[in-house]
């Protein structure tokens, strides 16, 4: 499931992804895991539309974070690999982060 806002997809389905994508291997996700993830899937998301001011960056990661919640916090009941969240770490586009959670 992807939902739209503004014109581009939420980083929902990156969030319920990755907590199905990697259950059963690693260890638990952490509140700073799902966060990451999120914020990766914002930041990326605006930089291919050319989006570098930081401070919009930071504003849309408030607002997302925010729609989520709940998202996040199931995404900390699942398990994460250490090279998963290297990958996330170091994604440059939306494809490689969808890539770095499947």
């Amino acid at each position: 499931m992807q939902l739209r806002s503004r014109g581009w997809t939420t980083p929902q389905t990156v969030v319920v992804g990755a907590a199905l994508a990697v259950a059963g291997c690693g260890r638990r996700a952490t509140p700073a895991d799902c966060q990451l993830i999120v914020d990766r899937s914002v930041e990326l998301q605006l930089q291919e539309q050319s989006e570098s001011d930081p401070a919009a960056i930071a504003r849309r990661e408030r607002e997302v974070r925010t729609q989520l919640e709940g998202e996040i916090k199931s995404c900390e009941n699942s398990r994460v690999t250490d090279k998963t969240m290297a990958c996330v770490r170091a994604a440059r586009e939306t494809k490689e982060l969808d890539r770095c959670l499947h």
